[in-house]
C-alpha cells in the first residue's frame, strides 16, 4: 500500500510557473540549530551540439525554540549555440512560529527575475498558517494565506515602458514526503497562487523529487518541475518543465 501510495505522490497532476517551492527536501527544520545544504548541476555538450547550463542553489535552516528561520537561493545559467538562453534567480527569506506541534505562522520575503520569461523583478511579501502531520516515513503539510506582489517585465520593441503590477494573491501549498528507507526519500509539492481580484489569473507549481543519500553529507537529487502561468507575459509560453539531476551536500 505504501509503494502505491509513493507512486501517487510522484504522479499528481503537474501543471505549473515562477513560484518558489520553500518546502525544501533535505534540510531538517526539526531539531535545534542550523543545518544547510548546497547544490550544485551542470550540463553541456560540443560538437555538432553546443550548449551549457548550469544551476547552483543553497537552502539554510536555524531553529532555535519555536522560531524557525529558512533562507532559499537559486541562480540558473545556460548557453545554446553560443546564444544565452537561461538566466534566472532567486532569494526566498521565510520565519516560522510554532503555535504547537501541529501549527506554526509563517511570514515570507521573496524578489527572483527571470530574462526569458520578461521577468525583471518580482518582490512580494506575506504569511499565512501551516499545518503538518508526520510520523517515521511520512511527512505532510498544508499551508494558507496570502502576500503583495509587485512585478515588473522587461520592455519590448512594441512596448518601450517596462508594465509594472501590484496586486494580492491567495497562497496555498500541499506537501507530501515519504522515505522509502534510511537513503531514499520522495516528495512533492503543490502551489496554487491566485489573484484575490480576479482568480483566472493564478500560478500553479507541480515539484516531484527524489533524493538518494550517497554518503553521510553528499546527496543526488532528481527532480521534475512544471510551472504555468494563467496568464504570461506577451511573447512568453505559459507553461515551462525542467528536468534536473545534480549533487546536494548537507552541513
Amino acid at each position: 500500500m505504501r509503494i502505491l501510495l509513493m507512486f501517487f505522490i510522484l504522479l499528481l497532476p503537474m501543471q505549473a510557473w515562477a513560484i518558489i517551492n520553500a518546502e525544501g527536501l533535505g534540510v531538517s527544520v526539526d531539531k535545534e540549530g542550523m543545518n544547510g545544504k548546497a547544490g550544485l548541476s551542470v550540463n553541456g555538450s560540443s560538437g555538432n551540439t553546443d550548449k551549457i547550463n548550469g544551476e547552483g542553489s543553497g537552502r539554510l535552516a536555524w531553529k532555535h525554540g519555536e522560531h524557525t528561520e529558512i533562507l532559499a537561493v537559486s541562480y540558473a545559467y545556460g548557453k545554446s549555440r553560443g546564444q544565452r538562453d537561461t538566466n534566472k534567480s532567486f532569494v526566498h527569506l521565510r520565519h516560522r512560529y510554532a503555535l504547537d506541534k501541529a501549527w506554526d505562522v509563517e511570514a515570507f520575503a521573496q524578489a527572483q527575475q527571470n530574462e526569458f520569461a520578461r521577468l525583471k523583478l518580482r518582490t512580494l511579501f506575506g504569511g499565512g498558517l501551516r499545518w503538518g502531520q508526520q510520523d517515521d516515513d511520512w511527512r505532510t503539510y498544508l499551508g494558507l494565506g496570502s502576500f503583495y506582489e509587485s512585478e515588473t517585465l522587461s520592455s519590448t520593441a512594441a512596448n518601450a515602458a517596462p508594465p509594472r503590477t501590484r496586486l494580492w494573491r491567495g497562497n496555498a501549498y500541499g506537501t507530501l514526503y515519504y522515505a522509502l528507507n534510511d537513503r531514499v526519500g520522495f516528495q512533492n509539492t503543490l502551489y496554487f497562487q491566485p489573484a484575490w481580484k480576479d482568480a483566472v489569473d493564478y500560478r500553479l507549481l507541480e515539484n516531484a523529487a527524489m533524493t538518494v543519500k550517497l554518503t553521510e553529507t553528499l546527496d543526488l537529487r532528481l527532480s521534475l518541475e512544471i510551472e504555468k502561468d494563467s496568464r504570461p507575459p506577451t511573447g512568453v509560453k505559459s507553461t515551462d518543465t525542467s528536468y534536473k539531476t545534480g549533487l546536494e551536500y548537507r552541513f
